[in-house]
């Protein structure tokens, strides 16, 4: 739970995917190269292939990210922001129910366009 004056700090902005791959030794993750309209683009990490997802899925296509969070480490890289997702359909995986998160799509969006 965060508070209004959280929210307003977060920065989201339009990204395109210009490259994703499955990170090898790992069931989970997905390495998305994101430009933003910036220097050098960024790499963020989303764990989503338990849910059917594939890298093809993201490349070449435009979302919403959250790009002024810390870098987080994950395995041996460094994510530099987060993907934004809202709960989708039901899908089961094994014995459990799970909410498939659906990806915001930004396409037709100027990239590296401040959303908030």
């Amino acid at each position: 739970m965060i508070t209004i004056e959280d929210f307003s700090k977060i920065e989201i902005k339009v990204g395109k995917v210009v490259e994703a791959s499955n990170v090898e030794g790992s069931e989970k993750l997905i390495r998305l190269i994101v430009d933003f309209k910036e220097d050098q683009p960024r790499t963020i990490f989303t764990g989503v292939r338990g849910y059917g997802y594939v890298p093809e899925d993201f490349t070449g296509k435009q979302f919403l990210f959250v790009t002024n969070l810390e870098s987080k480490k994950i395995m041996e890289w460094e994510s530099q922001g987060m993907i934004l997702a809202v709960d989708g359909s039901e899908m089961q995986i094994g014995d459990k129910t799970f909410l498939k998160p659906l990806f915001v799509s930004a396409d037709g969006l100027p990239v590296g366009s401040k959303v908030r």
